[in-house]
């Protein structure tokens, strides 16, 4: 595992979910990894949580095995980053026969941006983040316009 680092770039946590018949084929693990070797991103924790059919659930954390390294491809730099309450708060979420992976990464280059904005005097007056679901409709609303206009 890496030396532990101290993120400087804005840090990101997204949950994603496998529901019920999902299997994870490797695919987002090469993702992940491919992001990671750009330099775009650190990862810095993950954790699973699994929901039987039964009801019980499983945590899995990055120092308890292997699973969440299979999922995402590789170690994390700052394990224990996500506290117990987060992880209670999306089991609770998780439903039967499901799992959800929460995953915690700090936008490196976003970092080296910023150092670089401040060393020219500048600094970011606005910043907000586009769900992809907006992102989505607007592209839609362009394509409607684009065949009324033609």
């Amino acid at each position: 595992m890496a030396d532990t680092v101290t993120p400087a770039g804005p840090v990101d946590i997204a949950v994603l979910g496998f529901l019920e018949g999902a299997e994870p084929d490797g695919s987002v693990a090469t993702v992940v990894a491919e992001a990671v070797a750009s330099g775009a991103v650190r990862l810095l924790d993950a954790v699973i949580v699994s929901r039987g059919e039964d009801g019980d659930v499983t945590v899995v954390d990055v120092d308890d095995g292997d699973a969440v390294r299979e999922v995402l491809g590789l170690d994390v730099d700052v394990p224990g980053l996500l506290g117990e309450e987060d992880i209670l708060a999306i089991a609770e979420a998780v439903p039967a026969g499901a799992s959800a992976v929460l995953v915690v990464w700090e936008n490196v280059w976003a970092a080296r941006f910023s150092a670089a904005l401040d060393a020219v005097g500048g600094v970011v007056l606005a910043h907000e983040r586009i769900d992809r679901s907006d992102l989505d409709a607007v592209v839609a609303a362009w394509g409607s316009e684009e065949r009324r206009q033609a």
